[in-house]
C-alpha cells in the first residue's frame, strides 16, 4: 500500500491558519480511489435481490449517504432510550424497547445495504460515500453494543467494556487490514457482517418476546463457563465468548495482513505495519486499567467516550487508507484519556467523574470538528454535495463559462 507523507497537524493533517486533515496528494488519492470489497456470504447472497428491489423504488433524488444517515438516526434514537431505560447495564429492556432496538438495527442494516446500490442506480458512486459508509458503520458499533448489553445484562463489569472493546477492535483491524491489502474482507467463510447482525436482532427479538421478567433471569443466572475458574452471569459468558470469537477473527486477520506484507515489501514492511496497531493497543490497555468502582459509577459515560475514541480512531484509518497517507501512531487524543483513567484511581470521585463528563463533551465536538473538516474537503475536491445529487459548479468552470 503506498502511502503519502502526511503534512504535520493534528489527525495527520496542517494547520495553516485552519483546521486540515487532507494533504493535496491524499485529496487526489481518494479522488481516484477504487472500492474493493471482500466476498458475499450466502446470506448476503440471498438478501441482495430483495435489498436491489427497495434501491428501485427509493426516490431517484435521494442522495445515498442521505439513505445511510436516514438509516442511523432511528438507532441513535433507541441509544438514548435504553441509556435511560437501564444506564447501568442491569436492568432488562421492556418488551417496546426490545422491539424498537429489533426494529431499527434491521432498519439501518437494510439502508446500510441499499445505499451503494442507490448510489450505483442515480450515478454517483462516490470516494465520499464509502467514508461516509464505513464511518456510520463503524459510529453504530457504539449503538450495537448498548443493544447487545441491554439484553445480555452484564451490568457494572468489566465485561460490559470488553465486549464493546472486542467489537470495535475487530473493525479497526479490518481497515487495517484493507490500509495494508487494499481489500476490505467483510467476512471469513460463511460468517461475516450481516450474519452478526441478524444474530444481534436475533437476540432483541428474544428480549421482546420473552418479557423483561424471563430476560432478567435467564442472562441472572451463575454459570460455569469452561475457561473459568469461577461462575459469572449468563450474560457476561456470553460476552466472553464474543470475546473469544472476535480474538480468533482478529488473529487470523493479523496472520494474513502480514503474510500479504511479507510477500510484498519483505521483512522490512512488518515493522510499519505493526507501529499501526500501537494505539488500538494502548486503547485496549486503558480501558482495561479504570478502576471498578469508578466503572461501576458512570458505566454509560466511560462506554460512551471510550467507543467515541474507537470510533476516531477507526475513522482515521479508513481516510488515510483512501488517501494513501500515513495513519498517525502518535495520537494526542489519547493523552486525556490516560489522565482520567489516573484521576479515576487518585482523586475523589465525584471530581474525576465531572472532568469525565467535560472531556467527553469536548472529545464530542472535536470529533464533530474533524468529520465536518473531511466532508468539506472531500466536497471541495470532488465538487460534490454530502447530501445532494447535484453537482458543485467549481471556480474553473465557471471562469470558462
Amino acid at each position: 500500500c503506498l502511502r503519502a507523507p502526511a503534512r504535520t497537524g493534528v489527525g495527520g493533517g496542517a494547520m495553516t491558519g485552519h483546521l486540515s486533515v487532507l494533504s493535496e496528494s491524499g485529496l487526489g488519492h481518494i479522488a481516484s480511489h477504487q472500492y474493493k470489497p471482500g466476498k458475499y456470504t450466502p446470506l448476503d447472497l440471498a438478501l441482495n435481490p430483495f435489498w436491489a428491489r427497495l434501491a428501485e423504488v427509493l426516490p431517484s433524488w435521494l442522495a445515498p449517504n442521505l439513505v445511510t444517515l436516514l438509516g442511523w438516526f432511528p438507532l441513535a434514537f433507541t441509544y438514548a432510550l435504553a441509556w435511560s431505560a437501564s444506564p447501568f447495564f442491569d436492568t432488562a429492556p421492556p418488551r417496546w424497547l426490545a422491539f424498537t432496538t429489533t426494529a431499527s438495527l434491521y432498519f439501518y442494516q437494510t439502508m446500510d445495504a441499499v445505499d451503494g446500490k442507490q448510489a450505483r442506480r442515480t450515478g454517483s458512486s462516490s470516494p465520499l460515500g464509502q467514508l461516509f459508509d464505513h464511518g456510520c458503520d463503524c459510529l453504530t458499533c457504539i449503538s450495537q453494543h448498548s443493544a447487545g448489553a441491554m439484553v445480555l445484562i452484564p451490568g457494572t463489569s468489566m465485561w460490559t467494556m470488553v465486549g464493546m472493546a472486542a467489537l470495535q477492535t475487530g473493525f479497526f483491524v479490518a481497515q487495517w487490514q484493507e490500509y495494508h491489502t487494499g481489500v476490505l474482507r467483510t467476512s471469513f467463510g460463511p460468517v461475516g457482517v450481516t450474519e452478526t447482525q441478524f444474530v444481534l436482532m436475533a437476540l432483541s427479538l428474544y428480549a421482546g418476546l420473552a418479557g423483561p421478567e424471563v430476560v432478567q433471569a435467564t442472562f441472572s443466572a451463575q454459570i460455569q463457563p469452561p475457561w473459568a475458574s469461577g461462575p459469572f452471569g449468563a450474560g457476561a459468558v456470553c460476552i466472553q465468548g464474543w470475546t473469544i470469537f472476535v480474538t480468533i477473527l482478529v488473529a487470523m486477520c493479523l496472520y494474513k495482513t502480514l503474510s500479504h506484507v511479507l510477500a510484498e515489501k519483505g521483512a522490512s514492511g512488518l515493522l510499519p505495519a505493526l507501529q499501526d496497531l500501537i494505539p488500538i493497543v494502548v486503547l485496549n490497555v486503558l480501558l482495561l486499567s479504570w478502576p471498578a468502582e469508578f466503572f461501576a459509577h458512570a458505566p454509560r459515560t466511560l462506554c460512551l467516550l471510550t467507543g467515541l475514541l474507537f470510533f476516531y480512531l477507526t475513522a482515521q484509518m479508513i481516510l488515510f487508507s483512501m488517501a494513501k497517507m500515513y495513519f498517525p501512531v502518535v495520537q494526542f487524543m489519547l493523552m486525556p484519556y490516560a489522565v482520567l483513567v489516573l484521576l479515576a484511581h487518585f482523586v475523589p470521585e465525584p471530581l474525576a467523574y465531572k472532568a469525565l463528563v467535560a472531556w467527553a463533551a469536548v472529545f464530542g465536538c472535536w470529533v464533530l470538528l474533524w468529520l465536518s473538516t473531511v466532508i468539506e474537503e472531500l466536497k471541495r475536491k470532488l465538487g460534490i454535495y454530502a447530501f445532494s445529487l447535484a453537482k458543485k459548479v467549481s471556480s474553473e468552470d465557471s471562469k470558462s463559462k
